[in-house]
């Protein structure tokens, strides 16, 4: 599907608009797991909205990265695999944590929406016609067939029957040469 629509300007306060904005504040998990290439970084985590996961991964990389200039590979060599070990971890948590942030944005968004009625609405229906419109519908409850209008008991409503429309071909087949002899 085109992702046009998210360009267009609806301003005010309808559900057209509501959902636009709620389209551009959606977390995306395709983003999520391409920011958790640079794992070390923790720009995934800043984009989950989690910074102290992301600033533990700086910190994390800036004392490995110490620990390597200071001749210490060991300790260099730990952090690394502990960093690697919780983008694994990340690799699922960015799932749920995508889920819980746009379950939140859409409660958000559909809680803090403004009841405005536009003037002059009376809801689905207007209160003209209204009884013409209850018979109607009282009529078209399921199952029911008004009485005489059943086509299984209105024998002129049916198919007729292969022997029947044969036998309706060979009565028409006598009446045309009659028919072109006059």
């Amino acid at each position: 599907m085109s992702e046009a629509w998210k360009q267009l300007d609806l301003e005010g306060d309808g559900l057209q608009a509501l959902s636009l904005k709620l389209a551009q504040q959606l977390k995306q998990r395709k983003r999520a797991n391409l920011l958790l290439l640079a794992f070390p970084f923790g720009l995934h985590r800043d984009y989950l909205e989690h910074p102290m996961g992301a600033w533990l991964y700086r910190v994390a990389l800036v004392l490995a990265i110490t620990a390597y200039v200071l001749h210490r590979p060991c300790l260099g060599s730990v952090l690394v695999v502990l960093m690697t070990a919780a983008a694994l971890y990340d690799i699922r948590w960015i799932d749920d944590r995508v889920a819980t942030l746009n379950k939140a944005l859409r409660m958000a968004a559909y809680r803090n929406r403004p009841n405005k009625v536009p003037e002059n609405f009376h809801g689905r229906y207007v209160d003209e016609g209204l009884d013409d419109y209850l018979k109607v519908k009282e009529q078209e409850r399921g199952g029911h067939v008004p009485a005489g209008k059943d086509p299984a008991f209105n024998s002129n409503s049916r198919m007729p029957s292969f022997a029947q429309q044969e036998a309706m071909l060979k009565a028409l087949a006598k009446q045309a040469p009659d028919s072109s002899d006059q």
